[in-house]
């Protein structure tokens, strides 16, 4: 658990970092009320991240050891929009995609999507479907996961064209039983929430 929170907290003070300089450039922004409220519902992700249920989910994904070229076949197939129409419905209706979006659901004030992904960064539930199925070639993927080590992110505000919202990503790596990072929960906590909070 302190290796998790030492991450938690790297990754809090590089996400204040960034998200200074969005809110700065509009001063119409209570900067410190939407940071809070940010980072309020990162604790709530990050536990989200520790339940058996979603660790479950990522361990049994992983275990399924798809190819990399499997990976970026369902990718293309997925933005392309041929016939992966029941895939993405997929991976909204099996366990992961039911929690999640679930989750959404219940909170649709607080959150604009939330997805899972493994240790390529491929999805593995989301809710509503992504833009991509895979996740592994962004930046907040990469970092989030760090190699296996994981740590917590926290994108600056920008307008995710998925959930057509102003939000923040909170990205929480899912950690094993032995401390390896196994993949990422991500969790868009729109604008509008944090500026009202």
């Amino acid at each position: 658990m302190k290796i998790l929170q030492s991450r938690v907290v790297i990754g809090l003070l590089v996400s204040v970092v960034c998200c200074a300089e969005t809110y700065a450039q509009d001063l119409s922004y209570d900067y410190n009320k939407i940071q809070l409220a940010i980072l309020e519902q990162a604790k709530t992700v990050v536990t989200m991240a520790g339940s058996e249920s979603i660790i479950r989910a990522v361990e049994e994904h992983n275990s399924l050891g798809l190819a990399m070229a499997e990976i970026l076949s369902r990718d293309k197939q997925w933005i392309s929009n041929d016939g992966s129409e029941a895939f993405k419905i997929e991976l909204q209706e099996n366990r992961a995609g039911v929690l999640l979006k679930s989750m959404v659901l219940r909170n649709r004030a607080k959150y604009s999507e939330a997805f899972l992904t493994g240790n390529q960064g491929a999805n593995i539930g989301a809710y509503p479907s992504t833009s991509d199925y895979w996740q592994g070639d962004e930046e907040k993927f990469t970092i989030a996961f760090n190699k296996g080590s994981g740590q917590l992110l926290i994108t600056p505000v920008e307008f995710d064209k998925s959930s057509g919202t102003h939000a923040a990503q909170v990205a929480a790596p899912v950690i094993d039983n032995q401390g390896v990072t196994i993949g990422v929960l991500f969790v868009g906590i729109k604008l509008s929430y944090a500026k009202v909070k």
